[in-house]
């Protein structure tokens, strides 16, 4: 005798053997007792749950010679026939190569024919959402009046393509997903009786891959068997399954955790290297920090995460190495790079880019708080820029008057800084029909002196901005590399409509900006004068502060 594959050798016999479907199963089984049998029924659910199997099943119990009957004997030639899918009165159809409007009038003409030997003639059309608009309004008659010896059950893993006609006519059963440990169970009744070895983890690594199938899981198991021998290893499972074994997921948490940048490329870089699928690996990470949030927030995780006592063990170790809100910042960056590495040409960018988000985590933090310290200075310091004040006395510092620059005092002509120190203080007067780039950079000063009234915190931000473009109104403000932060601060909510209103007010015109990070940046506007002017060696403590954030070389008008 050929080989028979597990999928078919373990297939179930009777109800009993139907694997976690007790709500579909239950229910014929009580509809045969109180002969309360539909003449059809609609089938759904994933693949390898048991739909088709079910079906056949079903129409065992209704030809059975004892029956019909809640359990199928399994001994009688019609059983058997139906089991091996010899019987002439139970017609399996696949709906995906006979889905025409032939193939239905043919299905027609011959359900008028009374059934061979059983007491029912049971028409079994798997895939029925592949049949034609036409094949499906064919059907419509023949299910709105069948024949009483005819049983239609159709088997779908798309129901929602099936038309709403033909779904009124039947009565619909919505076959679930198995539970890892449901598919595990089923595994070690047929590892015991085949007699392998097995380890416990490779056990759940071929049903966390099923997904749900426990057709794909025997299927797995066959092709170990035929890979290891008798003796099945989790670093095997891992290969066959495409899967990423549990040491590389908790390995990629440590190094989360010890904030191991280079680690952690290192360690992706080995998983593509592997040949392992980027997708799955990266759903693989968004299941395990899911069970590490869930051991660390629920009291009774057993029952929430689907993987063996002592791997949950140590997925608590790990949990306390996180708050909450880091676990849900890390996971809200894992479910973004699942999106980006569905989209990317370059999966493994995505992947790496999130990879180093998560270890650089406090850095890339550090911006909202930042932020929101410069936000405390500001409600410190009042409105207006800060004056500088005398640390010893309390005062503010006299500023310092201009020095001549002839040796004749009586010379009315001004010093040539205080022109300069002029020029910034007059508001230049554009008409709206005069709006250019070059007036732009004229009145670049006069931005910063009216912001610098407004939010010191923007002008610092702004300071090394230049103009790049005037384009339809839209003004270009760029920013060399090492300024990348600030072109990021002044895109933040807020900021961004200050710059905008500020201009607007000075021009006479609505202008909007944008911000962009260029390799070189030319200087078209010098503010050196304005920013240095009247510089101090005291500064407000509060504003110390501020220069302490941004590592004390910043340099800001203190007017």
């Amino acid at each position: 005798m050929s080989y028979i594959v597990f999928a078919r050798k373990w297939r179930p016999k009777d109800f009993d053997s139907v694997l976690g479907q007790e709500h579909v199963t239950t229910t014929l089984k009580n509809a045969i007792a109180q002969n309360r049998v539909a003449h059809a029924y609609i089938f759904s659910g994933p693949r390898g749950v048991g739909k088709t199997t079910t079906a056949r099943i079903f129409a065992m119990a209704l030809n059975c010679k004892s029956g019909p009957a809640k359990e199928p004997c399994g001994t009688c030639d019609s059983c058997k026939e139906i089991s091996n899918g010899t019987n002439l009165d139970v017609i399996e159809i696949d709906g995906a190569s006979n889905r025409g409007i032939d193939e239905v009038r043919a299905l027609r003409e011959n359900i008028k024919f009374a059934p061979t030997r059983g007491k029912y003639k049971v028409y079994i059309i798997d895939e029925v959402h592949m049949l034609t608009e036409e094949a499906f309004n064919a059907l419509l008659k023949t299910l709105e009046e069948p024949p009483a010896h005819a049983i239609f059950i159709f088997a779908t893993t798309r129901p929602y393509k099936v038309p709403s006609t033909i779904l009124s006519r039947c009565q619909r059963f919505d076959f679930k997903r198995l539970t890892v440990n449901e598919i595990t169970g089923k595994l070690r009744e047929i590892v015991k009786s085949e007699k392998l070895e097995i380890e416990e983890e490779a056990l759940y690594t071929i049903a966390r891959a099923a997904e749900g199938a426990m057709r794909d899981a025997e299927s797995m198991l066959d092709q170990l068997v035929s890979f290891c021998g008798k003796k099945i290893d989790a670093e095997s499972a891992t290969a066959i399954s495409g899967t990423v074994g549990h040491e590389v997921l908790f390995d990629f948490t440590e190094k989360v955790i010890n904030k191991d940048t280079a680690g952690i490329l290192k360690l992706v870089d080995g998983v593509i290297a592997g040949g392992k699928d980027i997708p799955q690996f990266v759903n693989s990470l968004v299941v395990h920090f899911r069970n590490i949030l869930i051991a660390r927030a629920s009291d009774e995780p057993e029952g929430l995460i689907d993987l063996p006592q002592e791997m949950i063990g140590r997925l608590a170790v790990q949990a306390k190495s996180f708050s909450n809100e880091t676990l849900l910042y890390i996971l809200t960056v894992l479910m973004g790079a699942q999106d980006s590495v569905r989209r990317a040409i370059s999966q493994r960018i995505p992947l790496e880019l999130a990879a180093i988000r998560l270890t650089r985590r406090d850095d890339l933090v550090s911006l909202t708080s930042i932020l929101d310290r410069i936000e405390q200075l500001e409600k410190k310091l009042g409105s207006g820029a800060a004056k500088p004040f005398d640390s010893a006395q309390g005062k503010p510092e006299p500023k310092a008057a201009p020095q001549p620059q002839h040796k004749d005092e009586n010379i009315s002509e001004p010093p040539k800084d205080a022109a300069k120190k002029e020029h910034f203080d007059v508001e230049v007067e554009i008409d709206a029909s005069g709006l250019s780039f070059e007036r732009i950079c004229e009145v670049w000063p006069n931005l910063l002196r009216e912001i610098l009234s407004k939010r010191m915190s923007l002008a610092l931000f702004l300071q090394p901005g230049q103009p790049l473009k005037l384009e339809d109104s839209v003004l270009t403000i760029g920013f060399s590399k090492e300024h990348t932060f600030h072109k990021e601060a002044l895109e933040t909510s807020g900021n961004r409509k200050l710059i905008e209103t500020a201009l607007s007010g000075i021009l006479k015109h609505d202008v909007r900006v944008d911000m962009k990070v260029v390799e070189a940046l030319e200087k078209k506007v010098s503010v050196e004068d304005l920013l240095l002017e009247e510089r101090q060696e005291e500064t407000h403590e509060v504003v110390k502060s501020a220069l302490e954030i941004f590592g004390g070389n910043i340099r800001i008008p203190l007017k």
